[in-house]
């Protein structure tokens, strides 16, 4: 997928949002560092960034063509 935001959001920390092929986009929230910048192209177990010390929340919402998907509905599959 291509990263189109990458940075702080609102009470969410640094987030993540990554545009994946056939109308998919992940939403990545709570890290503390991030590895990636807008626009560039990541491959399968590409790093993010990090999360921080102690017990981090981090979240992930899968949406396909801007409706929410629950992600354990997917690995499922």
């Amino acid at each position: 997928g291509r990263v189109v935001f990458a940075g702080p959001y609102q009470g969410y920390g640094l987030i993540v949002i990554v545009e994946h092929p056939g109308g998919w986009t992940s939403l990545i929230t709570g890290l503390a560092e991030l590895d990636v910048r807008v626009g560039q192209q990541l491959v399968t177990g590409a790093p993010l960034g990090s999360a921080g010390p102690g017990r981090p929340v981090l979240s992930l919402e899968l949406r396909q063509n801007g409706q929410p998907v629950n992600p354990l509905d997917v690995v499922r599959g």
